[in-house]
């Protein structure tokens, strides 16, 4: 797959901003009328939040502020939130997103009828031995069977295993059953996160992060069924150089209205060493084929 890189998007930082010092894990929805909604990750190097931003059909990005700050559930995420991912449904928005107490990781919910003003639910599942550590990223799929969420699993707080892909599955979005660990690190593998799955013609394409121990790097995986899955490789490495020339992480992918496939991702720029992950995006126009 030859994907277009667009660079940076336009969201300029400020000093003191809570995305100052990084902006990661984008999740972008595709209106009606062309309008993209973009939630992400803004730390200001202490705090974690949920930013949202949105891009009329012709028009430049325009910040919305915080979505969901610290806190917003209370002691489950008094910590921090991250990792944002957003589906539209007959009843709203629901946002699926990580938040952290100071210990562990879990996974929250929250509402929204206009995309703008969110309710905080619960925390959803309990932990269990594959995300026994924590459980964060979640990307959400609905299907005309199902409801999927597959998200990272961090099996111990030990370190002596890299995350895993996990997947759960509903029938309303209201309660979850785990399905169990999807995908695990290979032999030179370190970790694999941050998932985003797409159906396409009654086939799942998940786009995932791939730790390797140097720079971090997005990879494809396909399922006919969602629980096995086969890896198809890497799709989209560090540039040689500009905003992602030392790491692609934290994938985003949306199949756009006229077929094309977008992805909005975190690209770290060689020599950066205090992580400051920006977002960046590049298109794939097709055709598709794997």
């Amino acid at each position: 797959m030859d994907w277009i890189r667009d660079g940076e998007i336009s969201l300029p930082r400020t000093p003191g901003a809570p995305d100052s010092l990084r902006a990661l894990r984008p999740w972008v929805l595709e209106e009606a009328d062309g309008t993209l909604r973009l939630w992400y990750t803004g730390s200001d190097g202490t705090t974690s939040r949920v930013l949202a931003a949105a891009r009329s059909e012709r028009g430049v990005w325009e910040r919305l502020g915080i979505a969901v700050d610290a806190g917003f559930a209370g002691d489950t995420d008094s910590y921090g939130a991250e990792s944002p991912c957003v589906v539209k449904t007959p009843g709203g928005y629901l946002m699926a997103y990580g938040g952290f107490d100071g210990e562990v990781s879990r996974l929250h919910m929250a509402t929204s009828g206009d995309a703008l003003h969110w309710d905080a639910h619960e925390t959803i599942m309990q932990r269990g031995p594959e995300d026994s550590g924590g459980a964060n990223h979640p990307g959400l799929l609905i299907t005309g069977e199902r409801w999927w969420l597959f998200y990272t699993g961090y099996p111990g707080a030990s370190g002596g295993q890299g995350s895993v892909l996990i997947a759960a599955v509903s029938q309303t979005g209201a309660s979850w059953d785990r399905v169990g660990t999807i995908l695990e690190p290979e032999k030179g593998e370190a970790a694999v996160s941050h998932p985003c799955t797409l159906e396409i013609s009654r086939t799942f394409y998940m786009f995932y992060a791939t730790d390797a121990g140097g720079p971090i790097r997005t990879a494809l995986a396909s399922s006919s069924d969602g629980l096995s899955w086969d890896r198809r490789g890497l799709v989209l490495e560090p540039g040689a150089a500009g905003p992602d020339g030392f790491g692609v992480h934290t994938p985003c992918v949306l199949k756009r209205r006229d077929g094309s496939l977008e992805m909005w991702y975190a690209g770290l720029p060689v020599g950066d060493d205090g992580f400051g992950y920006r977002i960046c995006s590049a298109r794939f126009p097709g055709p598709w084929s794997t």
